[in-house]
């Protein structure tokens, strides 16, 4: 399979010990077939504890988004059509290019770790609600 960005062979990769990626040595890119991205998103093999600790960069994370916006867009490495950016869950700040055939999705360079930051800082967030909405029962 060839990168959709630079052409360049895709290489298969494990990621945290259990995922099977595609990934391009030359513009660090990740292609994940389809239900990988929920595999990962699973998993809590890496320690994102110093991202997590740090205040949300959100002008700098808007900024990138907006340059995103410009980028060409590229094709499927699987079925060649034109991949279809959009941001990831409506609030990550973090955008992909998904496969309208549903073959899996594009992740530039360092998105993936974003969007495992992501998912910490959700998890956390949430069972934090949690833990305010059960204490307040109890009062």
């Amino acid at each position: 399979m060839k990168c959709p960005v630079d052409g360049y062979e895709l290489e298969r990769k494990i990621y945290e010990n259990s995922v099977e990626v595609d990934a391009c040595n030359d513009c660090n890119g990740i292609w994940l077939d389809t239900n990988e991205l929920e595999k990962i998103q699973n998993i809590k093999l890496n320690d994102y504890k110093e991202e997590l600790d740090r205040i949300p960069d959100y002008v700098g994370k808007s900024i990138l988004m907006a340059k995103s916006k410009d980028k060409p867009l590229v094709a499927c490495p699987k079925c060649h059509t034109e991949l279809e950016r959009r941001e990831y869950g409506y609030c990550s700040q973090i955008y992909i290019d998904s496969c309208i055939n549903g073959h899996g999705v594009w992740l530039d360079k360092n998105e993936l770790k974003d969007l495992e930051v992501f998912y910490e800082r959700s998890r956390m967030e949430t069972s934090s609600m949690r833990k305010g909405f059960f204490r307040s029962l109890l009062t």
